[in-house]
C-alpha cells in the first residue's frame, strides 16, 4: 500500500513539473477529459422506408383534402348560379309590383346568397387545409430523399 501511495505521489509530482505555473491568481483548469462521443446514427433501410411511407400517407391525405376542396368549390359554383338567378328573378318581380309572395322570393334569394358566402368560406378553409397538407407532404418527401442519400453514404454496399 505504501508503494502505491509513493508511486501516485511521484506521478503527481512529475506531472506537475510539466503543468504551467501561474504567477497570477489560481484559476481552475478545464478538464482535459472529453466526454465520449455518442456513436453516429446510421440511417438504416427501415428509417428510409418509414419516411417514404409517411410521405406517401401525407400525399394521399393531400389528395383527399384537395378532392374535398374541389367538390365544395363545385357546389359553391352551382349555388352561386342558383343564387344569382334567384336574385335576378326576385328583382324583376319586385320591379313590377310588391306582394308578400314576391318579398318571400326576395328573401329566398337573400338566404341563398348568405348560404353561398358560408360555403365560399368553407371552400377557402378546405383549400388552406389541402395546401398545408401538401406542404407537409413535400417536406416529408424531401426528408425521405435526404434519408435515402444518407443511407447510401452509411451503407455504400446498398448502392
Amino acid at each position: 500500500m505504501k508503494t502505491i501511495t509513493f508511486l501516485l505521489l511521484h506521478i503527481i509530482a512529475i506531472s506537475s513539473a510539466f503543468c504551467p505555473h501561474h504567477h497570477h491568481t489560481h484559476q481552475p483548469q478545464k478538464s482535459r477529459i472529453h466526454p465520449p462521443k455518442s456513436p453516429p446514427h446510421l440511417t438504416t433501410e427501415s428509417d428510409v422506408i418509414a419516411l417514404v411511407e409517411k410521405a406517401e400517407q401525407l400525399w394521399a391525405q393531400a389528395y383527399q383534402a384537395r378532392q374535398s376542396a374541389n367538390e365544395l368549390s363545385e357546389k359553391a359554383e352551382s349555388l352561386g348560379v342558383t343564387a344569382e338567378k334567384s336574385a335576378w328573378d326576385a328583382r324583376e318581380e319586385l320591379l313590377t309590383s310588391v306582394s308578400l309572395a314576391k318579398i318571400g322570393e326576395a328573401q329566398l334569394a337573400q338566404n341563398l346568397s348568405l348560404d353561398l358566402g358560408a360555403l365560399l368560406k368553407e371552400v377557402e378553409e378546405a383549400q388552406d387545409r389541402a395546401d398545408e397538407i401538401e406542404r407537409r407532404a413535400e417536406e416529408a418527401l424531401k426528408a425521405s430523399e435526404g434519408a435515402l442519400e444518407q443511407h447510401l453514404i452509411d451503407f455504400p454496399e446498398n448502392a
